[in-house]
């Protein structure tokens, strides 16, 4: 009761200020201590010694074509209407990655049965600890894109969701290597397309080809592959999401620590608020913000908001990583953003 009593003295307090563009309260999440809200987190991004230098190194294969002015076609995808709940397990990098291969499916196979994010909590190793100690306790949408393109992917129906840590059942990749040599690699840190071989069972059972990492901290990329290629993996710092009802979020102060994971869906201009926003689409079920989604202020310029995340090692970093990363976008959403590949090159 104290803790509720306090946000609702915040919310009071955040509602009173004038020009805001969205609206504060008494969330489902309104009497979660700090530690409860860190377990809607999880996902902690990824940063690699070698991050900077190769921030620009690999030729991206999207092209500059004119974009709409607002865009929401994903919003009519099945796998985008069916909102989850990730509990208490820190699993967002986990189901934000289902999410996004489960709608790319949608788009270009017509396939809408849900793939397993139990499966990516249950078996994606990680042991540079990237994002977290792997499981409930954090992980990497590239780790879970690189597990899925080697391994596929169970469907939702036969490993359902759990919100849990169980034992990895399949033999095939406890015995297995390479994803592991993978895990170490300064390659996940790269811009650039991971093509599938055809040895990747991903190839075989899901005809995935791949998956693609976009350049740091760039907008025009990050809203080109949402137009035409789906729904994109991005990073947030979700801090003080808990107290967002509805509107235009961009309370996100320049430096923010990475700790999140959500899947964008759109973006477009709000008249009324004379703002544009970014859509995405969370993890912590139907009764956060906007029916599940909230919106993110969105600016053109994509060196407008910027800042460093000054605890990488705690939020976006694996062992051994920089001290620092510059983030870029409303709640750093410019910084890390992955999606898979379903279509030949």
């Amino acid at each position: 009761m104290d803790i509720f009593s306090e946000r609702l003295k915040k919310a009071e307090l955040l509602n009173s200020q004038p020009g805001r563009a969205w609206t504060a309260g008494t969330s489902p999440f309104a009497d979660y201590t700090e530690e409860e809200l860190k377990s809607l987190k999880g996902w902690k991004g990824m940063a690699s010694p070698n991050a900077k230098k190769n921030l620009r190194r690999s030729k991206v294969s999207l092209l500059q074509t004119e974009l709409p002015e607002d865009f929401s076609r994903w919003k009519d995808l099945q796998s985008v209407k069916a909102i989850a709940n990730q509990g208490a397990c820190g699993s967002c990098w986990a189901v934000t990655s289902a999410t996004v291969l489960n709608s790319h499916r949608e788009i270009h196979q017509n396939a809408t049965e849900r793939l397993s994010p139990q499966e990516l909590v249950d078996c994606v190793p990680n042991p540079k600890h990237c994002g977290g100690g792997g499981g409930c306790s954090g992980a990497t949408v590239e780790l879970a894109m690189a597990y899925t393109m080697q391994f596929g992917l169970a469907s939702d129906k036969s490993h359902p969701y759990q919100g849990y840590d169980e034992e990895c059942s399949r033999k095939d990749v406890k015995g297995s290597k390479s994803l592991l040599e993978f895990g170490d690699s300064d390659d996940l840190s790269i811009s650039g397309v991971r093509k599938a071989s055809n040895h990747d069972r991903g190839f075989h059972s899901l005809k995935m080809h791949g998956w693609e990492k976009l350049p740091e901290n760039r907008y025009h990329p990050l809203m080109e592959a949402l137009v035409t290629k789906g729904p994109v993996a991005v990073s947030v710092g979700a801090e003080g999401w808990e107290m967002y009802l509805n509107g235009i979020y961009g309370d996100c102060a320049k430096d923010v620590v990475i700790d999140h994971a959500v899947t964008l869906i759109a973006y477009g201009k709000d008249k009324e608020l004379k703002q544009k926003y970014w859509t995405i689409m969370n993890s912590w079920g139907e009764n956060f913000g906007e029916k599940g989604t909230m919106r993110l202020l969105r600016q053109d310029s994509e060196e407008e908001h910027c800042g460093t995340d000054h605890q990488p090692q705690v939020g976006t970093g694996c062992d051994g990583g920089p001290a620092s990363v510059q983030v870029c976008g409303m709640c750093g959403i410019l910084y890390d953003n992955v999606y898979p590949i379903f279509s030949p090159f």
